[in-house]
């Protein structure tokens, strides 16, 4: 089944995020969506990363916006409404990945509550064409975030953003804390973290220059 290989993917794929760096100390989540339009698979709250298997996923209703899992312990992250929110807002998404990767904790662009949120540029770098422009002068941003302590919130101010302008590139970054990317599926969404990453860390690099 499609759902078992995704499942298998996102295990192997965390256990490299975790040996990077990008998920330490059960950080972070990831999910994929199910059989059906209204159901994802994600990370249950607290699980180490680097140890991930089946058993430390959850399903989940976008609908009712719950764990189906009404007999387990294991509990959906608070972050869950970040993922639910951007599977509501394109149904053409099928996996998301939010990992601490470092450069995405360091850049910081000045943001606070009474400013959440700003499209921040984003260089003409040849490695944009894995989010699939091939243009020679691409000209794109992302979306940053500010880090409000309720992370519905968080959620709500993408919400927003991208109701009015949809994204130019499948991410963003919340921040001093993280970067949420997504694909059509896990190995689509894993091709663009790690372009996100490069690009990151070209940005910080040449801040500090």
């Amino acid at each position: 089944m499609k759902t078992d290989k995704e499942l298998s993917l996102l295990i192997e794929y965390s256990r490299q995020y975790y040996i990077r760096g990008w998920m330490p100390a059960t950080a972070g989540n990831l999910s994929f969506r199910g059989e059906t339009e209204d159901l994802i698979r994600i990370t249950a709250s607290g699980r180490d990363k680097g140890r991930l298997s089946d058993l430390d996923f959850l399903d989940y209703s976008l609908s009712s916006r719950s764990a189906l899992d009404s007999h387990s312990n294991l509990r959906p992250s608070a972050e869950t409404i970040i993922h639910s929110t951007l599977y509501q807002l394109d149904s053409g998404i099928g996996a998301i990945l939010h990992v601490h990767t470092l450069s995405s904790c360091v850049l910081d662009f000045g943001l606070s509550r009474d400013n959440p949120k700003l499209d921040v540029s984003i260089p003409n770098l040849e490695i944009l064409k894995a989010f699939g422009d091939f243009r020679e002068e691409p000209d794109h941003s992302f979306l940053s975030v500010y880090n409000f302590g309720n992370v519905e919130s968080i959620a709500e101010v993408m919400r927003v953003a991208y109701s009015q302008n949809p994204p130019q590139v499948p991410f963003f970054l919340i921040q001093n804390h993280g970067i949420t990317v997504w694909g059509k599926d896990v190995e689509s969404a894993n091709k663009h973290l790690e372009a996100v990453d490069f690009v990151l860390k070209v940005m910080e690099r040449r801040k500090n220059l």
